[in-house]
């Protein structure tokens, strides 16, 4: 089982030391993350080979197109050829359509797409029985009761263990779980949360 972190320039100066993978935030719709270069650099410094990214999915009805948001992730990935996960959470509502489009844009554009990171909830309600599996492998969040984890020293025990990972109901086995968003690690001015997640 590893243990890995996702970080955005929410987590400025971040210290990957002790995680088995981390995926970095690239884009929010255009926006491009202004600490990706160097969320990059100290994972690859600390020791992490398996890198990958994300980019949160924005309707376009927030403003943005599906064509813009895929190019400006290329923009700021520049030469690096990372898998991307697609972040389908949009409180805007995202529909299955532009999951759709999404992933063909990135692959078009020369992205592996990992898969999708959602909620059980969130893709039910807005993708009503589409399989999950079409877009790639499933990272799941789902915090059940949100536990406080000093990372990455300590996970709570039986986490480790795949058969007790939560599998909702017509959704295929996660490739990895995001079981906290209150996982407690050392920062240059002091403790700080982040989302924890585990990887079969």
């Amino acid at each position: 089982m590893r243990l890995g972190v996702d970080v955005s320039e929410h987590q400025p100066s971040f210290d990957f030391t002790g995680f088995d993978f981390a995926i970095l935030r690239t884009t929010d719709g255009t926006y491009q993350d202004r600490a990706f270069t160097e969320h990059f650099a100290r994972a690859r410094s600390a020791g992490i080979a398996d890198i990958a990214t994300y980019h949160y999915l924005r309707a376009p009805s927030e403003g943005t197109t599906i064509t813009e948001q895929v190019e400006a992730a290329h923009s700021a990935v520049g030469e690096l050829r990372l898998p991307v996960w697609l972040d389908v959470e949009s409180p805007q509502g995202l529909s299955l359509i532009d999951v759709s489009s999404a992933h063909s844009h990135f692959t078009q554009r020369g992205f592996e797409v990992a898969g999708i990171y959602t909620t059980a909830n969130y893709w039910r309600r807005h993708m009503l029985l589409a399989d999950v599996r079409q877009f790639g492998a499933l990272w799941l969040a789902d915090w059940r009761d949100n536990p406080r984890v000093d990372a990455p020293s300590a996970i709570p025990e039986g986490l480790s263990d795949p058969a007790s990972w939560p599998r909702p109901f017509g959704f295929p086995e996660p490739a990895i779980w995001q079981f906290t968003s209150r996982g407690r690690v050392s920062g240059p001015n002091g403790p700080f949360d982040v989302d924890l997640n585990l990887a079969r």
